[in-house]
Order: structure tokens, then sequence, then C-alpha cells
């Protein structure tokens, strides 16, 4: 019976050791797959802050673009208005320019407000992005430090389980052979 106490002791070392190693890894994988999140999550901020840069610079291009076809419009306009015979500054002729230059600025502007809040979007996009990478990142540092604390909890259980079983061994001994020693000193 001895026997089979002292390789449950045994077993329970070894076994806490197995634990203490697997928790050990199991804080390492965590925190490299936290560091891991929190990189990705950030250069997908960067890439979306950059595209939104890029879509800026063609927005402006396209604007100055709607800008030069508004004063080509409005001065087409006018050239027909002066091949008319009568002057530009008459009501309907004015109207008429005045109306064109007012579509296109409508154009405009829309294209403008378009491309600030594609901007905005992005950028409130990128800052979830870094929010998300941060809580993944702090929610895997704290797996981890669980983790290693059971790590070191295991480790440091495992000579428990053999002193416990050499106290048990002790034990048995006394109580086997304890009546050997009694009656000797007489």
């Amino acid at each position: 019976m001895t026997n089979r106490k002292e390789a449950d002791a045994m077993g329970e070392w070894m076994n806490s050791s197995a634990a203490a190693t697997n928790y050990a890894g199991q804080a390492i994988a965590g925190r490299t797959n936290a560091t891991l999140a929190k990189r990705q999550a950030y250069a997908e901020a960067y890439k979306l802050e950059g595209d939104s840069v890029n879509a800026l610079h063609i927005a402006g291009d396209n604007l100055m673009t709607m800008r030069r076809n508004q004063s080509a419009a409005v001065g087409q306009r006018r050239a027909v208005s002066g091949a008319s015979g009568f002057s530009a500054g008459s009501g309907s002729q004015l109207e008429q320019e005045t109306s064109v230059a007012e579509v296109l600025e409508m154009a405009i502007a829309n294209a403008a407000k378009s491309s600030t809040i594609a901007d905005v979007n992005a950028r409130e996009q990128a800052d979830s992005l870094r929010r998300y990478g941060d809580t993944t990142y702090n929610v895997g540092q704290v797996q981890a430090d669980f983790n290693q604390r059971m790590a070191s909890i295991n480790r440091k259980a495992g000579p428990w389980y053999g002193l416990g079983g050499a106290l048990y061994q002790g034990g048995m001994f006394a109580l086997n052979y304890g009546g050997l020693f009694e009656g000797s000193g007489e």
C-alpha cells in the first residue's frame, strides 16, 4: 500500500510540474497573440488612414477639375449669350449663367462634403480599430498574467506533494513498525 501512495504523490508532483509548464506556455502564447492582435489592429488603422488621405488627394484633384469645368461652362454660356446678340447683363442671360454656376457649385459642394464625411468615417474606424487592438492586448495580458500565476502555484505545489508523500511514508512506517521499538528499551 505504501508504494501506491508514494506513486500517487510522485504522480501528483509530475502532474503539477506538467501543469506549470502548460500554464507557462499558455502565458507566453497569450502575450504573443495579444501583441500580434494589437499590431494587426494598428496596421489596419494606419492603412485605413493612409487610404483616406489618398482619397482626399484624389477628391481634391476632382474638385479642382469640377471648378475648372464650372468656369468653362459659365464661360460657354456667356459665349452662347453673346452670340445671340443680347447683352450678358440682360435678365434671362444672367439667370442662365447663374443657374449653370449654381448647379455646378452644388455638385462641387456635395463632392467636398462626401469626401469629408468619408475621411471622418475612416478616421473614426481607425480609432475603433486601435481601441479594439488595445482592448485585445489588455485582455490577453490579463489572461497571460493569470496563466503565469497558475504556473507559479503549480511549481510551488509540486514539492509539497513530495513532502506529503514522504510524511505519509514516515507515518506508515511508524504504524507498521512502531511496535518493534516499544519494548526494546526495557
